[in-house]
């Protein structure tokens, strides 16, 4: 989760998900959650945000960008480097043990940073690296793009079908003539 809020900060939405929200969440999951969460779980966040038409690119959102589940800082730099310009979700890790960070690309080719460990109280909230300085990385998992799409709205279970609009208009047919 902090690694989110990270990255709606650089998009300037500091506030558009917040830790009660999050915990809201994590309190409909099984309790294996508080051991670590999965690209299953961010994925079910992402769906919830998504129902409550959150202002997000979901489209670009649930997308793996990383093609395998295996890197090392030098294969996700290179990977990282092809990127377009924007925040990037990473879930990486070192001996077993995950963790997300977010990486700003400035696009192909340009420099890459990195943003992690979200705390509210600091300014900037979180810290700034280069890319290339989280050596601990041993292998990454997945990245997603997290971009902005105002005036989201979701339209989950609002759709009608063929019949129902067919029904509706033959209503009105009726009630013209």
């Amino acid at each position: 989760m902090d690694a989110f809020q990270s990255a709606l900060y650089y998009l300037g939405q500091p506030n558009l998900v917040t830790m009660e929200m999050w915990d809201a969440f994590e309190d409909t999951r099984p309790p294996e959650i508080q051991n670590g969460v999965t690209r299953e779980d961010i994925t079910a966040f992402f769906k919830l945000l998504q129902r409550q038409s959150g202002p997000l690119d979901y489209d670009r959102l649930m997308v793996n960008l990383h093609s395998s589940s295996s890197a090392n800082i030098e294969t996700l730099h290179d990977v990282c480097k092809t990127l377009d310009a924007g925040a990037y979700l990473v879930s990486a890790g070192e001996d077993g043990i995950g963790h997300c960070f977010v990486v700003i690309s400035h696009g192909p080719g340009k420099r890459l940073i990195a943003l992690d460990s979200f705390d509210s109280k600091r300014d900037p909230p979180m810290v700034v690296i280069p890319l290339h300085y989280q050596q601990w990385i041993k292998h990454v998992k997945w990245i997603c793009c997290i971009a902005l799409k105002p005036g989201y709205q979701c339209r989950h279970g609002k759709r009608k079908s063929k019949t129902q609009r067919k029904g509706e208009k033959r209503l009105e047919e009726q009630q013209q003539q």
